[in-house]
């Protein structure tokens, strides 16, 4: 474990309210355009958007609705205007041959661009395109525990390209494990540190959960994508212990503006708004501001499309416009990716 003791020359700089409302501001996307990507026999969760040679894809993840004989699976969809979204095909599914992550696959990308503006063009990295997942050996729905896997290969569009790692890359069990991430690993982000703010060119959050089963973001660091090191010897986002109401703060997704402020978007629950999508800011991918305002996206009563989870949030910036994909969920059973815009 690194301890938080890296300085670089972003440590003592401080996000402005004002900068914070400004970003507020930036995302806003309030026409909600509905599902993008649902099936009728499975859920759909947890989208990953890219650029990859003049066209738009997502990674996504699916599970069967009858969860008890089922587990997630990385699946893949294109795009010619980021508005509509076609099917493709399954990229990393369950194995019976493997031992710690034959059940649950549940992928995202990797090494993304982070800049807006930029789409999320994947970049490569010993001439590899890179995804970690969700892993785990149980059958269901994110059952425990969850480890951390990672695949690569030359092609980020085929089924037959990527490789999995042969060992986890992170456990709840490692000998350095925090206090809060002893019991599931669950999903990650990894970006390439350009100005090596934390001394390494790699950099993952994820979120994870201990004994209270409450959620955390916490960060590693790596040099070559396949061996990770936790870095801090604490969260960088914990709501927990200043809001009893909030049980998780998860999935990140990073953008970084054009004056070197990071946005980490993310998601919360919590026991009395149910689970909406919000953002934090930080200048040195260490110290982390939260918007306490309005969410990016939250739920609503009064949408039956998205009555009960509006969560899970990937941006893209693209030609003057802000697209947000989120997970929605209702009512009467559905989950699926939709999409709200700025236009």
């Amino acid at each position: 474990m690194i301890e938080f003791n890296y300085k670089n020359k972003y440590s003592e700089r401080y996000v402005t309210p004002e900068r914070m409302r400004e970003i507020r501001a930036f995302l806003d996307t309030p026409v909600k355009r509905g599902a993008v990507m649902e099936f009728t026999d499975r859920y759909t969760d947890c989208p990953s958007v890219f650029r990859y040679g003049g066209r738009w894809y997502m990674y996504f993840i699916a599970i069967s609705k009858d969860t008890k004989i089922s587990g997630y699976e990385t699946h893949l969809a294109a795009s010619d205007d980021l508005l509509h979204w076609g099917y493709v095909g399954r990229l990393l599914k369950r194995d019976d041959s493997r031992v710690w992550d034959s059940k649950q696959i549940a992928g995202y990308a990797a090494l993304y661009d982070t800049s807006t503006g930029g789409g999320c063009e994947l970049s490569t990295y010993d001439g590899r395109y890179w995804m970690t997942y969700l892993a785990g050996a149980s059958d269901g729905y994110e059952p425990d525990p969850l480890l951390m896997g990672i695949a690569s290969g030359k092609d980020p569009l085929s089924a037959d390209s990527f490789v999995r790692c042969d060992q986890p890359i992170l456990t709840p069990h490692d000998s350095d494990a925090r206090f809060f991430e002893t019991k599931t690993l669950y999903k990650s982000a990894v970006i390439k540190d350009e100005e090596s703010l934390t001394g390494f060119p790699f950099v993952m959050f994820y979120n994870a959960k201990a004994y209270d089963n409450h959620e955390r973001i916490y960060m590693a660091v790596s040099s070559d994508m396949e061996h990770w090191t936790r870095y801090g010897s604490r969260p960088i986002i914990d709501d927990i212990t200043g809001d009893p109401d909030c049980y998780i703060t998860a999935d990140p997704m990073i953008m970084r503006m054009d004056d070197g402020l990071y946005v980490m978007n993310i998601m919360k629950y919590h026991k009395s708004r149910s689970a909406f999508d919000t953002f934090a800011c930080s200048y040195d991918l260490v110290h982390w501001t939260e918007w306490l305002g309005e969410p990016t996206v939250a739920p609503s009563k009064d949408d039956p499309d998205q009555d009960v989870f509006a969560h899970k949030p990937w941006f893209i910036t693209w030609e003057g416009h802000v697209y947000h994909f989120y997970c929605a969920c209702t009512s009467d059973n559905r989950r699926y990716i939709a999409l709200a815009t700025d236009f």
